[in-house]
């Protein structure tokens, strides 16, 4: 009979193993043509579609207007964002939240992910997962929008919202913007890896 502790081996293996084929799969498809594609999706959906859905719940001259753009938030401006919007504004985030931001988490953190493959692809049995790093922003992201929608939901029904939550929320933004930063420092250094083996080539020619 299998003990629990090789069980348990055996399913962090297949985990890894599955990581390891995500991470095989996006090494070999990443081309520079999927990848300007990517950007072409991103920069449409972020101007004809996020920026719409986010004027369903925009108050001029608002003092908050937006959670998840900043680098943490406390219960307050969490009151105060929801307070200043109608029950429509906030069934409108509420969705916006679910749906639209995370579909657009999605879409970032797959153009990411082919930038950093296509960028590492020559070194890619050195740094091994770390084309998969932008997915880290994108669960962080998730666990923000449902916290902030969870919170919404509470507010619309008795004008509360738990400190908790908003603190998952507020954690979870702040660790989204770490990863954030560690994605752009990566993309950074594999451009200028690429720039240096690229002159290397043609100095020994």
């Amino acid at each position: 009979m299998m003990s629990s502790k090789s069980t348990d081996s055996t399913a962090s293996l297949s985990k890894t193993g599955a990581l390891r084929r995500a991470s095989g799969f996006f090494y070999a498809k990443s081309t520079l043509v999927t990848a300007l594609l990517t950007t072409v999706v991103f920069a449409g959906y972020t101007v004809l579609i996020l920026s719409a859905q986010g004027k369903t719940f925009e108050v001029a001259n608002s003092s908050i207007r937006s959670l998840g753009t900043s680098l943490g938030f406390g219960q307050a401006e969490v009151l105060a964002f929801l307070a200043e919007r109608s029950a429509e504004q906030i069934s409108a985030y509420i969705t916006f939240s679910q749906v639209w931001d995370s579909l657009f988490g999605v879409i970032y953190g797959v153009m990411y992910v082919v930038w950093v493959s296509l960028l590492f692809k020559p070194y890619s049995l050195k740094v091994g997962l770390l084309n998969l790093l932008p997915f880290g922003q994108v669960l962080f992201d998730w666990l923000e929008n449902f916290s902030l929608a969870s919170l919404s939901n509470q507010y619309l029904a008795d004008g509360t919202i738990a400190s908790s939550t908003a603190l998952l929320a507020s954690t979870a933004s702040s660790i989204k913007w770490v990863f954030a930063l560690l994605v752009y420092g990566v993309i950074l250094v594999g451009i200028v890896a690429r720039i240096v083996g690229a002159l290397k080539r043609r100095n020994q020619r």
